[in-house]
């Protein structure tokens, strides 16, 4: 606060100082199609979506104390006193609007993150049956959930700019409790001016310690928010590929000549443990359209010039705290690569297919390893 600025005589208080291919995503969300931007918001209750889907955020209610009230003995350091406790009542009335404004947006965030699982959780169940490739209707659901996703990002960068000012507010109250400090050594005081300095210090040092609470809780919820949001985000993107597909199982197109027909999710071998080594070659599909195709030809091309009975094995690798649908991502991406392979030349019974979940993965990824 900018009329905190302490003006007691340097004469009187000299004690007083400041002292493999990986692909990162370029954009926050794909571009979807068949979007309604009329699409009715669902009323959601709490009860309807589980706690662990939603942000963990902090639950305290930031009030400050009453300050004491006291009489203006007429000395300087008494003149002081009134200053130092006008600065205080200034200061939380800040922490008050602080607080205020850090519940609406939790609030905020909590209501989006319900309605953003309310419309996933009905994709979800569609597509758990099958629904047509390219569902207008779906899509117009899935810009809902997008909405949702960018409405707490918007709250993430208030909470960041909020932090700021709680910061500011934090030194200024640091610097507050520094003068009433400083004011015991200045001389022509009264005792009653001492009574008060040490009851404001005592108040200060509480308001000070609150704010510090605040600004600590501000910045968790930041943090938990930014790691929910990029998981959000990565979601739509595997449900913007299903939903083109109308389900998000893997796929049994044949092949081209009809010579091979991809294998269902059941017919992958479940690894226990990582592969060994480092892979040939890995696609990470954290967004719509990931172009891996050239890398992975030049990949394949260069193990077969090196060893040309090469035997490769491809994993499908997603997140170890993801769902059904991120799996299924993987397998269904592994299933098509497999299928290039084979039209690259490279013989169907010279390559596997497995799946894994790793603690590292963000998005579903498709590693190829030789053997």
């Amino acid at each position: 606060m900018k009329n905190i600025a302490i003006k007691l005589s340097l004469a009187s208080l000299s004690i007083l100082t400041f002292g493999g291919c990986s692909y990162s995503s370029d954009a926050l969300f794909p571009s979807l199609i068949g979007v309604d931007s009329a699409q009715e918001v669902p009323v959601v209750n709490a009860e309807d979506v589980k706690s662990a889907d939603i942000p963990e955020l902090g639950t305290t209610n930031f009030q400050p104390l009453e300050i004491s009230q006291g009489g203006n003995t007429g000395t300087f350091v008494g003149q002081k006193v009134v200053t130092f406790r006008n600065e205080l009542a200034q200061l939380q009335e800040s922490i008050r609007k602080h607080n205020e404004e850090l519940q609406k947006i939790r609030a905020s965030v909590i209501n989006n993150a319900l309605q953003y699982h309310k419309l996933i959780g009905t994709i979800e169940a569609k597509l758990q049956v099958g629904t047509t490739p390219g569902n207008p209707q779906m899509f117009g659901m899935l810009q809902g959930a997008q909405n949702n996703i960018q409405v707490m990002n918007a709250n993430t960068i208030a909470l960041n700019q909020l932090a700021t000012r709680i910061a500011s507010d934090a030194a200024m109250t640091n610097y507050l409790l520094d003068s009433i400090r400083a004011a015991y050594s200045v001389s022509g005081a009264v005792d009653e001016d001492h009574r008060q300095l040490r009851i404001l210090e005592n108040e200060t040092n509480q308001t000070s310690i609150l704010i510090g609470s605040l600004l600590q809780e501000v910045n968790s919820d930041a943090e938990r928010q930014l790691q929910y949001i990029e998981t959000a985000r990565n979601y739509i993107v595997d449900l913007n590929s299903a939903i083109k597909s109308g389900s998000y199982g893997v796929s049994n197109v044949p092949l081209p000549g009809g010579s091979y027909n991809s294998p269902s999710a059941t017919q992958f071998n479940v690894k226990s443990a990582h592969t060994s080594g480092s892979p040939l070659f890995t696609a990470k599909f954290n967004k719509a359209n990931v172009k891996y195709q050239d890398g992975l030809k030049q990949a394949v091309s260069s193990a077969i010039s090196r060893k040309p009975g090469v035997m490769f094995e491809v994993v499908a690798v997603s997140p170890a705290n993801g769902n059904a649908l991120s799996k299924n991502s993987a397998q269904n991406n592994a299933t098509q690569i497999f299928q290039e392979m084979v039209e690259m030349g490279v013989g169907a019974e010279r390559i596997s297919l497995s799946s894994r979940t790793s603690p590292t993965a963000n998005s579903a990824e498709v590693q190829i390893y030789v053997k």
